[in-house]
């Protein structure tokens, strides 16, 4: 009997849920097969079974947030008997209160954990504390519903909102918060009545008629909140400053339409670029700790994609190893699974630079906000032709603006215009 885990998908994620099952109990699984979509915080992904078998037991349902690595499934074949604790199925310790048949005369054990109560000193995960603090809430008042009475951001939302006479999951009492959904307004078509995420997303798509005259409101999706704290800590935080050039790019036209092999983008070109110039120029590729800065070795290049829900920054590792033909190849996977919706955390963390490319929109020139922990983050516009003077004569080139957003904690003015300058004779020179 194979026990299926919640996966762990990026060194930051902590908890995970699950959208929905894409496998019935009962059915056949091969290892590949996507079985379950998977909500973290930051995206939904599907997940695919490591084992092959009969699903013979889901154990953690639809809209339950646990932590990574909690056993949510068991797969193994038809005739084997499944473990039992208490008189049910079960997995393993961390979800035994998932399977367990409730009992009035057992003692609590560790294969057993009691009953979610209200208790001083009850462990909260981060963000429920931080929710505490925000909403003056006292934690030793609160229920948790998470793992072995863990206190969970929704139920410090719920004991603060007196929404406690609400049967919700705790990830539809996590999603109405950030929807701003009220509870008491919505139906649940769970057990009994419970509220599911499936409703809160519902009534949230579903708002009651606006009367004339009425602003539109559009509740606030996981990514777009996401998107706007970080952007709005990195702004607030980090003394922006912006160095502009322009460049030709006639030798890199020529040089990409010479090219039989492999068709790169502007965009490709533009990253292995930027790959070189950083190596000339690594005190670029750095980070702010507080007390120190640190040179990262390795230069790994983000580039932004615009998804329908937001904007994601998929990640290429390690470019300066990587060839023009490597990082073209790599660059349309990435995009490819982020438009599907099927890039891991570690698809999409650990970058040291980003690029922001809007020339596609007919973008001339524009800032970008650095996506930390970056020091930088370079804006490409569009390829427009313009005139320009060359040798006294006026003469129409494809021109390029390129704009570099720094820290000026980490990087100073001469050292940004150095390595743009850098990154400007590679292009021109079509040096790829």
């Amino acid at each position: 009997m194979h026990e299926i885990k919640m996966p762990q998908m990026g060194q930051s994620v902590e908890e995970a849920s699950i959208v929905q099952w894409l496998k019935k109990e009962g059915e056949r699984v091969e290892k590949g097969d996507p079985i379950a979509s998977i909500q973290t915080d930051k995206a939904e992904i599907e997940y695919e079974s490591p084992e092959s078998g009969i699903l013979r037991k889901i154990v953690v349902p639809a809209d339950e947030l646990v932590p990574v690595m909690t056993v949510i499934a068991l797969i193994g074949e038809a005739d084997e008997a499944l473990p039992e604790v208490g008189g049910a199925p079960a997995a393993a310790p961390s979800v035994a209160a998932a399977t367990a048949t409730a009992s009035t005369t057992s003692t609590p054990s560790a294969a057993s954990p009691p009953a979610p109560v209200a208790k001083t000193g009850a462990a909260a995960s981060p963000r429920a504390k931080a929710k505490a603090a925000e909403l003056n809430a006292d934690l030793s008042k609160v229920a948790g519903s998470g793992v072995g009475g863990r206190i969970m951001e929704a139920d410090v939302v719920a004991q603060a909102s007196a929404a406690g006479e609400v049967r919700a999951t705790p990830t539809a009492k996590r999603v109405a918060e950030m929807q701003g959904v009220d509870l008491g307004q919505v139906a649940g078509s769970g057990p009994r009545g419970k509220v599911m995420k499936a409703d809160v997303l519902g009534a949230a798509a579903t708002p009651p008629p606006a009367a004339a005259g009425d602003v539109k409101r559009t509740p606030l999706s996981p990514m777009r909140r996401i998107i706007a704290q970080r952007m709005a800590e990195s702004l607030f935080t980090a003394p922006h400053y912006y160095v502009t050039v322009e460049v030709d790019m006639a030798a890199a036209a020529s040089y990409r339409s010479a090219m039989t092999t492999f068709k790169p983008s502007y965009n490709d070109l533009v990253i292995r670029a930027t790959a070189r110039a950083l190596q000339k120029w690594p005190q670029v590729n750095v980070r702010w700790c507080g007390d120190a800065v640190e040179e990262v070795a390795d230069i790994n290049l983000g580039f932004a994609v615009a998804l329908p829900t937001g904007l994601i920054v998929p990640v290429v590792r390690r470019a300066q190893d990587k060839s023009l033909q490597d990082i073209n190849r790599e660059c349309r996977e990435l995009t490819e699974k982020a438009r599907v919706g099927k890039l891991l955390p570690d698809d999409y963390q650990g970058n040291t630079f980003t690029i922001s490319n809007l020339g596609g929109f007919g973008v001339d020139h524009f800032t970008a906000i650095i996506n930390q922990p970056d020091s930088a983050i370079l804006a490409v516009g569009q390829i427009k032709d313009r005139p320009v003077v060359i040798d006294g004569g006026i003469h129409v080139r494809p021109i390029m603006k390129l704009t570099l957003s720094s820290d000026h904690r980490v990087i100073d003015g001469a050292l940004a215009a150095q390595f743009m300058g850098t990154l400007k004779q590679i292009l021109e020179s079509a040096d790829f």
